[in-house]
């Protein structure tokens, strides 16, 4: 995951210095790309590592799946009735429908 931000400010970095060239009136001047504005692309570029490590973690869920709980966690037990006596008393009435 820090990968992916330590690439894009990298990325921000060499863009703004490749387009700063000084200060005049006290405003910076873009001399390599004109009408660049490096400001701008910062919430585009954290959303894109937002994306990236949404992206990441799906795929280490993927490669490494968590593990699910036991059957007995999720269902209660004890609220299931015993159905043996029932299956021993409806076993002769399904036999006597039979004949």
């Amino acid at each position: 995951m820090g990968k992916n931000t330590e690439a894009m400010g990298v990325i921000v970095l060499l863009l703004v210095l490749a387009g700063i060239s000084g200060e005049k009136n006290g405003r910076h001047e873009f001399s390599l790309l004109k009408g660049f504005e490096p400001a701008s692309l910062l919430g585009d570029f954290h959303k894109m590592v937002g994306v990236m490590n949404r992206l990441d973690n799906m795929g280490q869920m993927a490669a490494h799946p968590p593990k699910l709980p036991e059957p007995s966690q999720l269902i209660n037990t004890d609220a299931i009735p015993n159905l043996d006596g029932l299956m021993e008393m409806v076993g002769p009435l399904l036999k006597n429908l039979n004949k």
